[in-house]
């Protein structure tokens, strides 16, 4: 009675590209945050013009760099949330792990 078990790489290939995708996550969280920093700063003077030019219109008065902050909070929420998926289904992946190495 030998207790033969095969070695999935799927679970690993799996982990490694949950790892990368939470990685990339917090990389566009920090760049984003570092952008809405220089907004601050006044960096991006021509984004003050396409804005009040298009916010203008409908007289709305306010800062430039409200509407900055907001155009990029945007997608720090989504890049927030697809982090907590992924270590969510990171985790669902290892117990299916374990639970494969158990039944092997």
């Amino acid at each position: 009675m030998s207790n033969s078990f095969s070695l999935d790489p799927s679970f690993q290939i799996a982990k490694v590209f949950i790892r990368l995708g939470m990685i990339f996550s917090v990389v566009m969280v920090a760049l984003l945050i570092y952008l809405i920093y220089l907004a601050s700063l006044g960096i991006f003077q021509e984004w003050e013009a396409e804005i009040q030019s298009t916010v203008g219109e409908f007289g709305v008065e306010t800062s430039t760099f409200f509407w900055q902050v907001l155009i990029l909070s945007i997608p720090i929420i989504g890049f927030v949330v697809s982090f907590f998926v992924l270590g969510w289904l990171g985790k669902k992946i290892q117990l299916e792990d374990k639970s494969h190495k158990l039944a092997a």
